[in-house]
């Protein structure tokens, strides 16, 4: 397991980080374990990164507010990290029954 700590290309939907100025960083997955402040994902390459759950980060599932307990293991996820710092998740949008992630406000 790994920290996130090199940029990616661009690449929409593929579990790579997309980036650009002023563009939140994503990463897209599926939800290996959330414990406390701790969130464990595998990317669609099958690898895994650690996150730091912000405070106040913005969970939903489905679309709607729920908890990081809410969330359970192999939910397709999408985990928004501060731009600075990519180890610190702001938010994270769960997939528990819509097949696809809505495009990111």
């Amino acid at each position: 397991m790994s920290n996130v700590t090199e940029a990616q290309p661009v690449a929409a939907k593929s579990g790579e980080v997309q980036k650009a100025e002023g563009v939140k960083s994503f990463f897209d997955g599926k939800l290996v374990s959330v414990a406390g402040n701790k969130l464990v994902m595998k990317s669609e390459g099958g690898k895994e990164y650690s996150h730091t759950l912000e405070q106040d980060a913005k969970v939903t599932c489905d679309g709607t507010a729920c908890k990081p307990e809410d969330l359970k293991a192999g939910n397709k996820i999408r985990v928004t990290t501060k731009k600075d710092d990519r180890n610190v998740a702001t938010g994270i949008e769960a997939i528990c029954k819509n097949a696809e992630f809505t495009i990111a406000s």
